[in-house]
């Protein structure tokens, strides 16, 4: 079982990646932390109101309608005074409308402030699955590497068992002692095939690769998002001048910075996870053999 030896070299070769990718995992983790903790700031925005201009009441004019068939006229022409009460009930309705498209704009900020925050949620179930996808590759690999350890252990005693079982029969017939001694028969020190499987280990270790990585390919993603999300409340917060400051001030001091971190750490993470080597189709074809299945990847 040539093949145990390669196995154990493969081992070896990726030992010092799974320690840098330990690592990277420990950084990306805190940087998702950080990042989540400043989308979760957005909560001074979201609880402070601007301040609102106090709207006018409409005045009631009923009392004072111009009297055109009372022989107590004012002096004043009716009909100016009518276009003057007009004119001044546009500019109040005008303030009106101002005020309530102050409170819509402020209003629809805020919104997007706690949509932003809600995806903070998201990253804390990206950290945890990415988490555990590392450490479950990590556990497959030293699940491979006592494997095939365990094998060639296994191998070594069986070669040295049936050696001494030749030994011992050899001198019985040399002796001619065999009504004396029985020889060593019966015993079956043959490893059965596939009853420890290292090819089904290495898929197991592949499937969760894969999963690692297609995980860290969506938190990256996700980030992108927020980052566009960012954006609007920036946008969003142009049209409310009162709360414009503290928007800006919390977008480019906090969010945006841990937002890019993460991203970093994330990519980083990925590109660990990607220098790890696959075993070679020759080893893998091996592999398939000794556990007596059908020549197919793995």
């Amino acid at each position: 079982m040539a093949f145990l030896a390669k196995v154990g070299v493969w081992v070896a070769t990726n030992l010092p990646t799974f320690l840098k990718m330990t690592k990277g995992v420990a950084k990306f983790i805190h940087s998702a932390a950080e990042a989540g903790e400043a989308l979760l700031e957005g909560r001074e925005i979201v609880g402070t109101d601007a301040p609102i201009s106090k709207k006018q009441a409409k005045p009631d004019t009923t009392g004072d309608r111009p009297d055109f068939l009372s022989a107590k006229k004012s002096q004043s022409d009716p009909v100016a005074d009518l276009v003057a009460r007009v004119d001044e009930s546009k500019k109040q309705l005008a303030v009106i409308e101002h005020d309530n498209e102050i409170d819509h704009k402020r209003i629809s900020l805020q919104i997007d402030v706690m949509e932003l925050m809600i995806s903070a949620q998201t990253f804390e179930r990206f950290t945890n699955n990415i988490n555990l996808h590392a450490a479950n590759l990590q556990t497959h690999l030293y699940t491979i590497k006592n494997t095939a350890g365990l094998l060639d252990d296994v191998n070594r005693q069986r070669v040295a068992i049936k050696a001494l079982m030749q030994t011992v029969n050899h001198m019985i017939n040399v002796l001619n002692i065999e009504d004396d001694v029985q020889k060593i028969s019966g015993i079956d020190i043959n490893i059965r095939q596939g009853a420890i499987s290292i090819a089904d280990s290495y898929r197991a270790f592949e499937a969760t690769k894969e999963l690692l990585a297609a995980e860290i390919e969506s938190y990256t993603k996700s980030i992108d998002e927020q980052l566009a999300r960012a954006d609007r409340v920036r946008q969003s917060a142009r049209l409310v001048p009162s709360m414009s400051g503290n928007v800006s001030k919390w977008l480019e001091n906090s969010v945006e910075p841990k937002l890019l971190a993460a991203k970093e750490a994330a990519d980083e993470l990925r590109g660990d996870v990607t220098m790890i080597p696959r075993i070679e189709s020759t080893l893998r074809r091996e592999l398939l053999k000794s556990d007596f299945l059908p020549p197919e990847e793995i």
